[in-house]
């Protein structure tokens, strides 16, 4: 008696031993049951074709067909075979289909690494037009900060990432994609609250409270920048390690913040967010990519982002 590895081994080598053309040739005579006409079809001389058979029915080890001079039957190992042969050609269309996609980033997975920023501002409606226009990629998301997003695409744990801090880029390709201007939030009960939009010089005398330079120092440059331009060096109060909390502290008529206007709605009862006007400091976002990246469907999310 053959051992399980033996038979497992020669069924192996029996299914493998089933060439399709040899599956596309049995198909022809059986859709047609005449050898002659099937012949025609695959473009192939009607000897060849009955090799063909010939050699699919010694690989089965049983005939398939029933020939006499004028007519062609199926056996019953042909019916069965015809019922699933056709099912087994469209398989493999859908297969090179699906590994051509595969090749072209229509298909496979995509990590992406974003910041709360991010998600609070742009990236929801770009994560839905990935979904609704790349069906067949699967999305893997993590949160972080910008310079742990930034260490896990260097290590190539991440495809890609969305950040705002640009720290160190080295190996990695970085291209902006996104800007957001930053507005300012006041308590509710400020003499400039009724006011549509503000600007920054109105604020010269306010107490602020901003967050750490190490969270974002491209952004909290670009605030101090903005200030001079406006003829002030701002007084900073309190650093707060969260914007809930420094719009809290606003409510609260401890001083003014900066916040981006996606981020208005933490305004609660208290504190309200205004626009400003120019020069007004902003918000850059960047996507980062390793410099040899070979994921495909990272080219496909450049084309949405149209970079």
């Amino acid at each position: 008696m053959l051992s399980e590895v033996e038979a497992s081994c020669r069924k192996s080598t029996f299914t493998m031993s089933i060439e399709l053309r040899l599956l596309k040739s049995f198909l022809a005579v059986a859709d047609h049951l005449n050898f002659r006409r099937a012949a025609e079809e695959l473009h192939v001389t009607q000897p060849a074709l009955s090799r063909q058979i010939q050699q699919l029915e010694k690989t089965i080890g049983k005939p398939l067909f029933i020939r006499d001079k004028r007519t062609v039957e199926l056996t019953s190992a042909g019916k069965f075979l015809y019922s699933h042969a056709g099912k087994l050609f469209d398989d493999v269309e859908v297969l090179v289909k699906e590994t051509r996609e595969a090749a072209e980033g229509e298909r496979g997975a995509l990590s992406l690494g974003y910041t709360e920023s991010a998600m609070a501002s742009f990236l929801p409606s770009l994560l839905r037009d990935l979904r609704e226009k790349l069906p067949h990629i699967q999305l893997q998301l993590k949160q972080a900060h910008s310079e742990q997003l930034s260490r896990e695409v260097a290590l190539h744990r991440l495809d890609v990432a969305i950040i705002s801090l640009l720290g160190d880029t080295q190996g990695l390709r970085r291209t902006s994609i996104a800007q957001e201007d930053m507005g300012i939030v006041l308590p509710d009960n400020h003499p400039l609250a009724a006011r549509k939009e503000i600007a920054l010089s109105k604020l010269a005398r306010e107490k602020f409270i901003l967050f750490p330079y190490q969270d974002n120092p491209s952004l909290y440059s670009d605030i101090m920048t903005s200030c001079q331009k406006a003829g002030f060096a701002p007084q900073i109060i309190e650093e707060a390690q969260s914007r809930i909390l420094a719009v809290n502290m606003v409510a609260a008529g401890l001083g003014v913040t900066f916040l981006s206007e996606n981020l208005s709605y933490y305004c609660n009862k208290g504190a309200i967010f205004k626009p400003l006007k120019n020069p007004r400091p902003s918000m850059q976002y960047h996507l980062i990519e390793p410099e040899k990246g070979k994921n495909p469907c990272v080219k496909e999310l450049k084309k949405i982002l149209d970079i």
